[in-house]
């Protein structure tokens, strides 16, 4: 078996899009003209995420010497790396307003709804998912 044949980096890069569930029921949200909720995301494997984890890690050494990054902390750098690495949503509504897709938007939003940012984090990092066969 040839190794080459899995780079995944390529569609890593390229993202994917993924559609949001409801938290509890697991049903596709969609809009009110029945379009589903979707976030395109890079893949932990793209050239973004790695650059940007890279800065995230080499802050939180600088400012947690100790080694002890808390995991509040942990959690907070895993949504601005999912921010960063957001490059496009549709049907996106939050207080009424339909957001645009911006780093600011988009962490303000993995920050106040939690289950949005597992959901996008789960799907980054299932390499299944930019598998090219």
């Amino acid at each position: 078996m040839d190794l080459a044949q899995f780079d995944l980096k390529e569609a890593a890069n390229s993202g994917i899009t993924v559609e949001l569930a409801h938290p509890v029921t697991g049903e596709i949200l969609e809009d009110d003209k029945d379009k589903a909720l979707v976030i395109k995301v890079l893949g932990k494997d793209s050239a973004k995420w790695n650059q940007t984890a890279k800065r995230i890690q080499d802050k939180n050494a600088n400012k947690y010497r100790n080694g002890k990054v808390p995991e509040a902390e942990v959690e907070r750098s895993l949504r601005e790396i999912l921010a960063e690495c957001t490059v496009s949503w549709s049907n996106i509504v939050y207080n009424e307003e339909v957001l645009k897709c911006s780093k600011e938007n988009a962490l303000m939003l993995y920050e106040k709804r939690s289950w949005i940012a597992e959901q996008v984090l789960e799907a980054a990092a299932d390499r299944a998912n930019y598998f090219l066969a």
